[in-house]
């Protein structure tokens, strides 16, 4: 899912400034290096040897497969999108890096600002009570991750259309309310939804066709200057992943939000239910000094499950009647594949 890709001469740049550094003290952005499992170098020329000095003395396994992808990305910015959950510091101008960053909705650096503190969560949640308000609802809760880039979002809650009364937590109005702070204001691609729910589990006055319409009438009603992918997945025990998607989740490019209970968290401003919901990006200090596990991983462990699910989707053993498939508010009988990006 994370991936870094990053010009020669800026790796060199920061390898030769944390040389100066002890161990102890070197930067956020040199342990985010150290810790991605695929790190890509775009090289000039061919240099095992320096490439084989990065592993042995600072432990970056670098990759320079990707040399002609990385270069192309200044004259084919969206190119990136096939890589939309990872790091870009490119050997470009800073103004050049903001516009790909805001166009595509992916994290894009340039090599004189390698600032990542964005990517370094500050350990924020929010406790909801039952009947109670909490600031402005939705709109406070995800104001640390809201002004991440992103070109895509993932809600998984078994429950979520389970009750239609606003007092006990609508799914409608909070799904509503979730992507009016996510959404980005401008886009120069095609952003892309997918809402995962239990299609046996929700109030006896819905079916999945009417879920189904009424989340692609949201979409609309949000009249964002860009295209909107809405795909809705209703899964049942049937199916082996619906055991994996058991956590409620909402994942972007680079953030989770945790809830403990339900994604339908609020009637407006009051609380719906007793609750922590946690907002992350994908690294913390802690996890980057190695010593916990880093929110990226709570997102890999949903996005792996909807790939297994979408991969599974070619078997001849895959039963198509354990789930209900629709896109844009069109129920299709069969699945061919999950649209999301963040799952490719």
């Amino acid at each position: 899912m994370f991936k870094v890709f990053i010009a020669e001469n800026i790796l060199r740049n920061i390898i030769q400034a944390e040389s100066q550094r002890p161990n102890n003290s070197r930067s956020n952005l040199f342990k985010i290096l150290k810790s991605a499992k695929n790190l890509y170098v775009a090289m000039d020329a061919p240099d095992s040897s320096w490439i084989k000095q990065l592993k042995d003395n600072y432990g970056l396994v670098a990759d320079t497969t990707r040399t002609a992808y990385i270069k192309q990305i200044s004259t084919k910015p969206e190119s990136v999108l096939k890589n939309p959950s990872s790091l870009f510091i490119l050997d470009i101008p800073v103004a050049e890096a903001k516009k790909i960053q805001v166009e595509y909705g992916v994290m894009c650096r340039s090599g004189m600002d390698t600032n990542v503190s964005a990517l370094i969560d500050i350990n924020d949640e929010h406790t909801t009570d039952k009947d109670e308000p909490l600031g402005r609802g939705w709109d406070s809760v995800l104001d640390s991750v809201e002004p991440l880039p992103s070109n895509a979002l993932i809600l998984t809650d078994r429950y979520l259309f389970k009750t239609t009364n606003a007092k006990y937590g609508n799914g409608f109005d909070n799904v509503r309310s979730i992507l009016t702070e996510l959404l980005p204001r401008e886009l120069n691609t095609t952003y892309q939804i997918t809402v995962v729910f239990d299609k046996q589990n929700f109030n006896a006055l819905y079916d999945f066709q009417t879920i189904a319409k009424r989340l692609n009438n949201i979409k609309d009603e949000l009249k964002r200057p860009y295209p909107i992918t809405m795909e809705v997945l209703g899964m049942t025990e049937d199916n082996d992943t619906y055991y994996h998607l058991h956590n409620r989740r909402i994942v972007s490019n680079y953030f989770v939000v945790k809830m403990d209970y339900s994604l339908a968290a609020f009637n407006k401003t009051i609380g719906t239910a007793d609750q922590t919901i946690t907002p992350q990006v994908l690294f913390t200090e802690d996890s980057l000094n190695r010593h916990s596990t880093a929110p990226l991983k709570s997102m890999e462990q949903i996005v792996n499950a909807l790939r297994m699910f979408s991969n599974s989707l070619s078997s001849p053993y895959t039963k198509h009647d354990s789930y209900y498939y629709a896109v844009n508010g069109e129920w299709m009988e069969k699945c061919i594949a999950i649209r999301n990006r963040l799952i490719k």
